[in-house]
């Protein structure tokens, strides 16, 4: 549905539907008589179309604005009976208004990496709220999954992301709720599980709050879902550095405690993880490949 609405009158080579299905109903396609979504706008995409055909450096980074990296969930494995049937065809979206959603646009770009050979295109982005790092490919499963680059969306500093707003938000008895804020037998307190979600799925979540084991959570994982993902976290709060030499381009994450008070420590207060991404550069006609490395901490539902 998504991408029937992305793309308007150009879906399907220019012959999309005159209704989408969704469940048991026919709704009226809205959007088939007008243009692709856009957010770089023509002539700001053709300019960044060629300065990567003509670049010579190293590393092609995209500083931009909105964040690329997509972001989906597979509620078609919901045990019956949990809740309503989903009724989707198969993986749900989130609507966030930025280049994970562009999908046409999105497409064009990587598309144009992919047939021009360009190497080290690497995404840095903010705007989400939350740390975020992967690769840029232009579908997931069950289309082809090719990277063309890596992607990296940076936590706020102070600004409160999606766990600080569902913990404040979502119903306790919402038979949903361990999607998100899952409580393992043990755990004292919700815990961050929406990251769970986004990398592993529904069934990893559901197994967290039975077992309270994230070991035998990222067993349940579907591999499907989330294969351009190595990182999500969507609580939290930091900065981001970003290292890149003739060999390889590096991101570092730091993310510190929700900063509701001010630190009296110099150095800025304690650190809650350290992790570092490191990709060697790669050449035409192959795939990057990106390594990662807790320095401190114990991101355990945003990586493994």
């Amino acid at each position: 549905m998504i991408e029937i609405l992305d793309a308007g009158s150009s879906y399907n080579d220019g012959q999309p539907p005159e209704s989408i299905r969704y469940g048991n109903q026919n709704i009226a396609n809205f959007r088939k008589d007008g243009p692709a979504q856009t957010i770089l706008g023509a002539e700001q995409k053709a300019w960044f179309l060629e300065r990567l055909r003509t670049s010579k450096a190293t590393w092609k980074i995209w500083g931009n604005t909105t964040a690329t990296l997509e972001m989906r969930a597979d509620p078609q494995n919901l045990p019956p009976g949990l809740t309503k049937p989903w009724p989707g065809a198969a993986y749900a979206g989130f609507a966030n208004g930025d280049h994970s959603n562009a999908l046409m646009e999105r497409g064009d770009i990587y598309e144009f990496v992919r047939e021009h050979g360009i190497t080290g295109f690497a995404t840095i982005a903010g705007d989400r709220h939350s740390f975020w790092a992967g690769y840029s490919a232009k579908s997931l499963p069950p289309k082809p999954f090719q990277p063309v680059g890596i992607a990296f969306v940076v936590g706020s500093i102070s600004a409160p992301g999606m766990v600080e707003a569902i913990e404040h938000g979502f119903p306790k008895e919402h038979p949903l709720r361990p999607l998100f804020l899952g409580q393992g037998p043990e755990d004292l307190t919700p815990q961050p599980t929406i990251n769970l979600l986004l990398r592993h799925g529904v069934r990893s979540c559901l197994e967290y709050r039975k077992s309270g084991d994230i070991n035998k959570a990222r067993a349940a994982s579907n591999p499907n879902l989330s294969p351009h993902l190595l990182f999500a976290d969507m609580g939290g709060h930091g900065y981001a550095v970003v290292r890149a030499s003739n060999a390889a381009f590096e991101t570092e994450f730091v993310c510190i405690p929700r900063p509701l008070e001010r630190s009296d420590n110099a150095n800025g207060g304690p650190v809650l993880y350290r992790v570092c991404f490191h990709t060697p550069s790669w050449k035409k006609d192959e795939s990057p490949k990106m390594g990662a490395q807790v320095m401190e901490g114990d991101p355990r539902f945003s990586f493994g």
